[in-house]
């Protein structure tokens, strides 16, 4: 898949950053397994899959959320699920129109790789179209640990975007935060 980019003249999208992380970080099994059998069922571009989109991101293919995903609902809004897979970097809406044909009525990061294995995965909000607020929590995929997610927002920040991250639990440093605590604190590109 190659990235959307509104600049031409980027040539190095976020799945590219992403390669040291990769080195670091090996692929890893579905850390659970799906409730039923379409949550292993891949998506596909033509369905709403996308690769991760060079900075800045057109905001009228990724819609930008009008409010802060501080509480669970107002997280559902508009919430991407992604994904890094060893060849490429995909996200989709999690509530997307092909996901609501399934019986959970949305897409799990599985339908991203079709189940097979990931290096991570978790989901993000595009605040505007060189702002995201991200995180880990990925039933399946998620990162192990805030240090390991933090290459993965240096990777972001390094393709052009300001990052938000949501970091992990500071009660459990192995669950990543859900929601956003707080104003985003946003870390400017590298």
């Amino acid at each position: 898949m190659l990235p959307e980019c509104l600049d031409t003249e980027i040539v190095v999208s976020p799945s590219d950053m992403l390669k040291t992380y990769r080195a670091q970080y090996p692929v890893k099994p579905m850390q659970r397994e799906p409730n039923n059998s379409d949550e292993t069922i891949q998506i596909k571009m033509a369905d709403g899959m996308h690769e991760f989109p060079c900075a800045p991101a057109s905001v009228e293919r990724f819609p930008c959320i009008t409010s802060m995903p501080t509480t669970s609902k107002i997280a559902e809004t508009s919430r991407y699920l992604w994904v890094i897979r060893p060849e490429d970097f995909p996200i989709a809406l999690e509530a997307c129109p092909w996901g609501q044909a399934l019986e959970g009525k949305c897409i799990k990061h599985s339908n991203l790789t079709g189940g097979k294995q990931a290096h991570s995965g978790g989901e993000l909000w595009f605040f505007e179209k060189d702002k995201i607020i991200v995180n880990a929590n990925s039933g399946r995929y998620g990162a192990s640990s805030n240090e390991e997610f933090c290459v993965i927002v240096d990777s972001l920040r390094k393709s052009g975007y300001h990052v938000a991250s949501m970091g992990f639990d500071i009660d459990n440093a192995s669950v990543p935060n859900s929601v956003l605590l707080g104003a985003p604190s946003w870390e400017a590109p590298i």
